[in-house]
């Protein structure tokens, strides 16, 4: 796959995710506001004072926070593998998608502990793979509902990275045919048939691998296995 198919999939990706971003700001933005006018109103009392910026202060730093992580996640870059904990990562990419793949009534269940280690691959490149697979899932239950889960765990010398949903499932006679570029099974704008070929472009390119299976309830998990080891 042409890194260039990489960089646009990113590109769309992260800008159907400006709605969610421009939600977290505004939390935290009104909460600057808020304490900006109780400092004013309390000019006189120093404790409130120093209360109030310390929130102040607080919420700022959380603004600039989200918009430095979405930056970092939808630039462009070659692929630049760098030791980094999964368990530091997760958070990040889930601060800005959790607004968009809660919409449908889908349930973005808590995830699990995530096992301490380190993994050396490209972090934003993994961040953009299951960033792919949390929406195909939330994309799979549009309509109907249902839950998105998302787990991390350690098999032997691999790191794996777990979503499932509750969606209908792989349709039978596909199983290969959705990993084709431009290959989808909804409709829409937004349903470029992009994700999973990227993903798993992106698990290969890192010494790994993608599987997508059916639920034995229904549903379908997609896993993503990565050496713990970088190769050579």
């Amino acid at each position: 796959m042409d890194r260039k198919v990489v960089e646009q999939y990113r590109l769309a990706l992260f800008g159907r995710m400006v709605m969610g971003v421009a939600h977290e700001i505004d939390n935290h933005l009104s909460v600057v506001l808020g304490f900006s006018e109780l400092i004013q109103l309390a000019a006189g009392k120093e404790q409130k004072v120093r209360d109030g910026a310390g929130k102040i202060l607080s919420a700022g730093e959380r603004i600039g926070a989200i918009v430095q992580q979405f930056s970092r996640y939808v630039r462009s870059h070659p692929p630049s593998p760098e030791p980094f904990v999964p368990g530091e990562m997760i958070p990040e990419i889930l601060l800005f998608a959790r607004y968009d793949l809660g919409r449908d009534n889908v349930t973005v269940l808590p995830i699990p502990e995530v096992p301490p280690g380190i993994l050396h691959a490209d972090r934003r490149d993994l961040g953009l793979a299951l960033l792919a697979l949390l929406f195909n899932a939330a994309e799979a239950m549009s309509g109907t509902g249902g839950d998105l889960a998302f787990r991390v765990s350690i098999d032997g010398a691999w790191w794996q990275f777990t979503v499932s949903d509750q969606g209908t499932g792989i349709p039978e006679g596909v199983d290969e045919k959705i990993f084709e570029v431009g290959f989808t099974t909804r409709t829409g704008p937004i349903h470029m048939g992009m994700g999973l070929p990227v993903a798993r472009h992106l698990a290969e390119q890192g010494g790994g691998t993608l599987q997508l299976v059916n639920g034995a309830a229904g549903g379908c998990e997609a896993t993503i296995r990565l050496p713990m080891k970088p190769r050579g």
